[in-house]
């Protein structure tokens, strides 16, 4: 069977164009992360105080597991052209929809990052739309089952 170049160039860039966008979220993320925990992003004082424990620091960790480490995989798998990369990519989505409304619910202060992040969050469940038995059998593979 001959395989055709032009699908396999486009394969490789949309698989190259995933991690990099995934990458660049990763990043977004870590860099919240160590603003939280450094001090260097301050909440004001209401903000901050509507945050668990009234922590930025337990924020900055939460964002940093939450939505950096899920993007961080997603980029490596897509880098790498791994398989689970569309259920990592609906993961990573979900996550970081997830963040965001958790973050309007406890801070109630909005800014320009929530609807940004909020359409960057679908975009990825997009991308990874046609995944789910893969997130499926990680789940459960997780899970013990």
């Amino acid at each position: 069977m001959i395989q055709s170049t032009a699908t396999d160039s486009r394969r490789l860039r949309r698989r190259l164009g995933v991690s990099v966008f995934a990458g660049l979220i990763a990043v977004s993320a870590y860099a919240g992360a160590v603003g939280l925990v450094t001090g260097w992003l301050m909440l004001d004082d209401t903000a901050a105080a509507r945050l668990p424990f009234g922590s930025p620091v337990l924020g900055g960790i939460a964002l940093a597991v939450i939505v950096g480490v899920p993007t961080t995989w997603l980029a490596w798998l897509a880098w790498r052209g791994d398989p689970r990369t569309e259920a990592v990519a609906l993961l990573s989505g979900a996550l970081l929809v997830g963040w965001i409304l958790v973050e309007l619910a406890f801070i109630r202060e909005f800014s320009f990052f929530h609807p940004t992040y909020l359409m960057i969050g679908f975009i990825l469940i997009w991308l990874g739309r046609h995944g789910t038995r893969t997130l499926r059998d990680l789940m459960t593979r997780a899970g013990g089952r």
